[in-house]
C-alpha cells in the first residue's frame, strides 16, 4: 500500500500504538537487537514521530550504529510494515522520541509453513542479520551457532546470541560429507530458550536457488534414510 494513500484513507491514524525493531551494532562490535511498542504521535508524507516511555535505563543507550529499523502496526487484523531510517533521537525526562523517515510503501504479512527433517549431527552455521520480513538492509556483524535440523524450506539452530522474529538472516554452513559451502537467506519465525545461556532459533528460507534446494533435499533424504 502506498504510504500517502494510507494517510489519506486513514489506514494510518495517530496517536496509535506501533512497533519498532531496531538492529545495529554496539561499540564492542556485537549485534544490537531491540523490539518494543511505541506510540505514533504524528505522521506526514515525509517523516514519522514515535515515542516510548523509558525506564531509568535508556533502551537504546548501547546502540552505536544503526543497520536498519522496521516500523509496523496492525489495523483490522492486518500487519503493515516497512523499513525506515532514523533522522533524530532524543531523550527527555524518561521519554524517548525518534524521528523517522516515512516509507514509500507499506507491505503486508504473508505466512507459509515448511516441513523439517532432523540432522544426524549438529553442524556449525555463521549468521548475519541482514534485514527484517524479506526486506534486505545493510549487513550486520556475524554470530555463530549449531544447526539442529534442516530442510530445503528452513532450519533450526542453537546460538548464544539473542535474536527475535521476524529478523532476516544470511546463513552460511557446510554440511557433513559435502564440500560445497551453502549460503541461504531466511526469516526467523520462532525463538525459544534452549538452555540457560542459549536459544533455539527456527528460520524459514526464501528465494533459495533450485540447485541449492535440491542439494539440501538430497542430503536430508539420505540422512533420514540412514537414521
Amino acid at each position: 500500500m502506498n504510504w500517502t494513500l494510507a494517510l489519506a484513507n486513514e489506514t494510518v491514524v495517530f496517536p496509535r500504538s506501533c512497533s519498532l525493531i531496531v538492529v545495529g551494532e554496539t561499540k564492542e562490535g556485537s549485534p544490537f537487537c531491540y523490539e518494543d511498542n511505541f506510540t505514533l504521535l504524528k505522521a506526514s508524507a515525509e517523516e514519522l514521530t514515535v515515542t516510548l516511555d523509558a525506564a531509568s535505563i535508556h533502551p537504546l543507550e548501547k546502540l552505536h550504529h544503526v543497520c536498519f529499523i522496521e516500523f509496523s502496526f496492525r489495523e483490522q487484523g492486518i500487519l503493515y510494515y516497512a523499513l525506515v531510517d532514523l533522522l533524530h533521537l532524543e531523550t527527555k525526562r524518561n521519554v524517548c522520541t525518534l524521528t523517522l523517515t516515512a516509507p514509500l510503501e507499506l507491505k503486508q504479512s504473508q505466512k507459509r509453513r515448511y516441513p523439517r527433517i532432523a540432522l544426524p549431527t549438529r553442524t556449525p552455521v555463521t549468521s548475519r542479520i541482514v534485514g527484517v520480513r524479506e526486506q534486505i538492509s545493510h549487513q550486520n556483524v556475524a554470530f555463530t551457532g549449531q544447526i539442529l535440523d534442516l530442510s530445503s524450506g528452513g532450519m533450526a539452530f542453537m546460538t548464544s546470541t539473542r535474536v527475535f522474529c521476524p529478523l532476516e538472516l544470511e546463513l552460511s554452513f557446510v554440511l557433513p560429507g559435502i564440500a560445497q559451502k551453502i549460503t541461504v537467506y531466511g526469516e526467523i519465525v520462532r525463538v525459544a530458550h534452549f538452555s540457560s545461556d542459549a536459544y533455539r532459533v527456527a528460520v524459514r528460507f526464501h528465494r533459495v536457488p533450485d540447485s541449492t534446494a535440491a542439494l539440501m533435499e538430497e542430503y536430508c533424504s539420505a540422512s533420514g534414510a540412514d537414521s
